[in-house]
């Protein structure tokens, strides 16, 4: 499976430098191949800090370390992805990606209190699990976004639609029906 995985990004580069003749199509092409690996990158990091997760064995001292690390390093990458310019037609996730940053760091920092504490505090571990679960939300928001997938109705997301109609006060104040534009309109989930 590793192999497999070599061999496709080792197709990728080569695409990549096959297609660098043309300036600004290959620059789309290339930013966009970037944008993909690091798609891929964050999805295997986060695919196997959850795995990590949820084999920590709960009965044992050192799990605690371990989680507190895996949950420091989770929020690192949160917000190093979320730093990513993405190619424009992924402009939309930018604010889940925000805000998935920002769960993601409290729960960390409240697992941290609740762990570091002299004693337990259960409270602070509730409110940071709590945290977790949002953080982990919006990720899934911002891959539905990325893979132009429907975002479903479970997620409690409510996505509004972005218009320029900046030309419409033109088009009342004249009688001209030829100044008759389609509004430019981008989706973006701000719910």
């Amino acid at each position: 499976m590793l192999n497999k995985r070599y061999k496709l990004l080792a197709a990728a580069l080569f695409c990549a430098l096959c297609l660098s003749g043309c300036k600004k199509t290959n620059e789309d092409e290339i930013a966009l191949a970037s944008f993909s690996a690091s798609v891929e990158d964050f999805t295997n990091y986060m695919k196997d800090a959850e795995e990590q997760i949820n084999a920590l064995d709960a009965s044992q001292k050192e799990s605690v370390d371990e989680l507190l690390s895996i949950l420091d390093g989770m929020d690192d990458k949160i917000a190093t992805f979320g730093k990513i310019t993405p190619p424009p037609q992924y402009t939309g996730i930018a604010i889940p990606l925000e805000t998935a940053s920002e769960h993601m760091s409290n729960a960390a920092s409240y697992f941290h209190s609740a762990y570091e504490s002299e004693v337990f505090n259960e409270n602070d571990a509730s409110v940071a699990y709590q945290h977790y679960e949002i953080s982990m939300k919006w990720l899934r928001v911002t891959g539905y976004i990325i893979a132009g997938d429907k975002i479903p109705e479970y997620e409690n997301v409510t996505v509004y639609e972005e218009i320029n109609d900046s030309h419409i006060f033109d088009k009342w104040l004249s009688d001209d029906d030829d100044n008759e534009t389609a509004p430019e309109a981008t989706s973006e989930a701000v719910h």
